[in-house]
């Protein structure tokens, strides 16, 4: 029998996000309908999570300390990351999350939980057994992650290729 943790080991993709709110309103995308994301789980326990909205403002100022309001507040609302150790019920389950460092500070050395289900062995669904307050709403967030499968070849030629670009 396969553990839960050695299903989940490796890096995944981020497909969807959505939040559902528990009182019955319609679905909400806080990330928008095309957010991206990576989420990593790792060997000897320790997991990171980052979840960005796509339409988040550039700072004009080109220095990420120096932003206007705006900005800064497109960039905090638009950005849900943390990181810390993780552990599994495989009999119910569920992954549970020990967090040690988050963007969001009073998520820092609270225990979050998911419910975790397979659709064969590359997309992984994730969903809170707790709700959280999102938005003034509590909410259940529902995810979609797709195993990621590259090469670190294809790594440097996109890095390559990006890097050619902003030179022209």
């Amino acid at each position: 029998m396969t553990s839960l943790k050695n299903e989940l080991i490796g890096s995944w993709k981020l497909l969807s996000y959505i939040e559902v709110p528990i009182q019955g309103e319609d679905s909400l995308f806080p990330m928008g309908k095309n957010p991206y994301g990576i989420l990593l789980y790792s060997a000897d326990g320790y997991m990171s999570v980052q979840i960005a909205k796509e339409e988040r403002l550039l700072f004009g100022s080109n220095d990420k300390l120096i932003a206007t309001g705006e900005e800064m507040a497109s960039a905090l609302e638009g950005y849900i990351a943390f990181a810390g150790r993780f552990k599994v019920d495989n009999s119910n389950a569920i992954v549970s999350y020990m967090i040690k460092s988050s963007l969001f500070p009073n998520w820092k050395n609270k225990v979050q939980h998911r419910k975790v289900d397979f659709e064969g062995e590359n997309i992984l669904y994730l969903k809170s057994t707790e709700p959280i307050l999102s938005n003034g709403l509590l909410v259940n967030s529902y995810m979609t992650w797709q195993r990621m499968d590259r090469t670190i070849d294809d790594f440097f030629e996109e890095q390559i290729l990006e890097e050619r670009m902003y030179d022209s």
